[in-house]
């Protein structure tokens, strides 16, 4: 699509992986907050024009200072649990837009619609040409909820029906 991206990750453990795991879905540019300097590099060279924003809170100045002039900043988390700060300066004198995303409220307004099934369409599309690639995971059967659980941190763990009701050590 010719979208560029610039990632702006919480300091946390495993965050090496993190990074790597967004950079081989796609990623421009991986950060952690807490480095500015390289961050505020970055957008001088390779002005953005929208921002994507899961954390929320202080993280927020960071991707506001980084977006061009009429850019947009769509918030889909709260992650932080802290209020998201919005510098007045920066978005009148930027006209940077805010705006906000909700999946399940698209999901009730669009279920069982044309749109819904474009959507759904277009993203089985990028699956199947390689473009969209899923995340790292262990499918799961419901009767392995345990083990699921003792690996969830470590990798993404997906609960399969499938697997469930083809689980041999549970039928009679």
């Amino acid at each position: 699509q010719g979208i560029r991206t610039v990632n702006i990750i919480r300091d946390k453990e495993g965050v090496e992986k993190v990074k790597a795991e967004l950079l081989s879905v796609g990623g421009d540019a991986v950060f952690t907050s807490s480095q500015r300097g390289e961050i505020e590099e970055f957008c001088r060279e390779n002005t953005p024009r929208l921002a994507l924003n899961m954390v929320g809170g202080r993280d927020t100045i960071q991707l506001l200072k980084c977006l061009g002039e009429q850019s947009s900043l769509v918030t889909y988390g709260a992650m932080s649990n802290s209020p998201m700060s919005v510098p007045f300066g920066l978005q009148v004198f930027k006209d940077i837009t805010l705006r906000s995303y909700w999946m399940t409220r698209w999901t009730n307004k669009h279920a069982r619609t044309e749109s819904e099934d474009e959507m759904f369409g277009k993203l089985a599309e990028y699956f199947q040409t390689g473009e969209m690639v899923p995340t790292p995971h262990r499918e799961n059967s419901f009767y392995d909820y345990s083990d699921a659980l003792d690996n969830a941190f470590k990798l993404k763990q997906l609960f399969v029906v499938d697997k469930t009701l083809g689980d041999s050590r549970y039928q009679n």
